[in-house]
C-alpha cells in the first residue's frame, strides 16, 4: 500500500473511530476494509449485546458519545477505551452476569473474563470465538467494579456466574432458552451487524458533530416494513439552543462507500409521528431490511429545562449538561462576548 495511500486511509479512519493517527495507522491492512466488519456471526451478535448494555446503562454525562474515547475495531475484536473510571465502572458492572433466585439472569448471558492486565479487560462469550476489550483505565479500576459486583451479588442473595466455569451455566441456558429464542431473539440477530457497524464508528459522533450529549436505545418496529422490520436502534443528538445540527457530514459519513456502513436513506414515514416533529430525523436501514439506524437531532434550551419531566434514566445526563452550560454561559459573559 502506497504511503499517501496510507495517510488518507488512517485520516479518514480516525473521525470514525477517534483514534490517533498513528493508532489507526498501525491497524490498516491491505485488502481489507479501513474499517474492518465483525469476521463472524457470533462476533457481531456480541458487540450488538454490549452495544444495547452501552446504551441501557448510559446515564453519566461525558465529553465523548456514551462515554467511550475511541474504539480500536479489529475483525476478531474491538477495543472500547472508556472515557471516566465511574463509567468504566459501571459498564463491566453491568454486562457482568448474575443470577437472581426467581429466575433471571442479569447482565450478558456467558459472558466471560478472558484476561485481565494492565491493558485492561478482555470480555468473551463461553464456547464462542468472541472477543471485547474494555480499556482506558487503571487495572485498579476494572478490579474494584468486579469487587463491587461479587460484594452485591453475595448481599443480595444472587449468584455471581462470570467467575464460574468457562461454559455456560445451567441458569444461563435456561433463561437464554426462554428469552432469547423466539421471534424477536431472531430479528435482532439479523440486524446485528447494524449495531455492531455503530459501535465500530462511535466516534463520528464526537468528530463530525456539535452535540452537548448523544443518548439512544433500542427501539420498537414501526410502521412502513413487513411483520417485525427491522431492529430498529434511536440515537438522540442532544444540541443547546443556538448550535447548528450538522446532518450532512453524519449523512455521508454513513454511507460513505469505503468507509461507511451498507446503508441507505430510508424516506418513508412512521404514521404513529407527526412530520413535523421528525423533520430533523434521518434513518438509514439495508436492502434486506434487517437493520435501521434513526439519528433524531434535538435541541434543548438547557436553561428552561423542567429537570422534573425528564426521563429518569436521561435526568443524570441533562442535570450535569445543564450545569456546564450555565458555566459556560457565566464566564463567555464575563469575557464580554455574546453567548449564540
Amino acid at each position: 500500500m502506497r504511503h499517501d495511500q496510507l495517510s488518507r486511509l488512517a485520516t479518514r479512519r480516525q473521525l470514525y473511530t477517534n483514534e490517533s493517527y498513528q493508532q489507526a495507522k498501525s491497524l490498516l491492512r491491505p485488502g481489507r476494509p479501513p474499517i474492518p466488519p465483525a469476521d463472524c456471526a457470533d462476533q457481531r451478535i456480541f458487540e450488538a449485546t454490549l452495544f444495547h448494555q452501552v446504551l441501557d446503562f448510559y446515564t453519566d454525562f461525558s465529553a465523548h458519545p456514551f462515554g467511550i474515547r475511541r474504539v480500536r475495531p479489529q475483525p476478531d475484536t474491538i477495543d472500547l477505551v472508556i472515557e471516566g473510571e465511574q463509567r468504566a465502572a459501571r459498564l463491566l458492572s453491568c454486562v457482568l452476569p448474575s443470577y437472581e433466585p426467581d429466575g433471571e439472569v442479569h447482565g450478558i448471558p456467558g459472558l466471560r473474563v478472558r484476561q485481565r492486565n494492565g491493558r485492561g479487560v478482555e470480555l468473551h462469550i463461553a464456547g464462542q470465538r468472541t472477543s471485547a476489550w474494555l480499556t482506558g483505565q487503571p487495572r485498579k479500576v476494572f478490579k474494584r467494579a468486579e469487587t463491587e459486583s461479587l460484594e452485591r451479588a453475595a448481599d443480595t442473595g444472587w449468584k455471581a456466574l462470570w467467575r464460574g466455569p468457562e461454559q455456560w451455566s445451567a441458569q444461563e441456558l435456561a433463561f437464554e432458552q426462554r428469552w432469547n429464542t423466539g421471534a424477536w431473539a431472531r430479528q435482532f440477530r439479523a440486524g446485528a451487524w447494524s449495531a455492531s457497524g455503530v459501535l465500530r464508528r462511535i466516534g463520528l459522533f464526537h468528530t463530525l458533530t456539535a452535540a452537548d450529549a448523544v443518548t439512544g436505545y433500542k427501539g420498537l418496529g414501526i410502521n412502513g416494513y413487513d411483520g417485525r422490520g427491522p431492529v430498529r436502534w434511536c440515537l438522540d443528538i442532544i444540541h443547546r439552543s443556538g448550535v447548528r445540527y450538522q446532518k450532512q457530514p453524519l449523512i455521508e459519513a454513513m454511507t460513505d462507500p469505503v468507509f461507511g456502513l451498507p446503508v441507505a436513506r430510508a424516506h418513508h414515514l412512521d404514521a404513529i409521528y407527526p412530520p413535523e416533529q421528525m423533520e430533523n430525523w434521518i434513518r438509514f436501514d439495508d436492502e434486506a431490511r434487517t437493520g435501521l439506524i434513526e439519528l433524531r437531532f434535538t435541541t434543548c434550551t438547557y436553561e428552561q429545562l423542567q429537570l422534573v419531566s425528564c426521563p429518569p434514566r436521561y435526568r443524570t445526563i441533562a442535570e450535569a449538561v445543564q450545569r456546564r452550560v450555565t458555566a459556560a454561559t457565566q464566564t463567555t459573559r464575563r469575557r464580554g462576548c455574546v453567548v449564540g
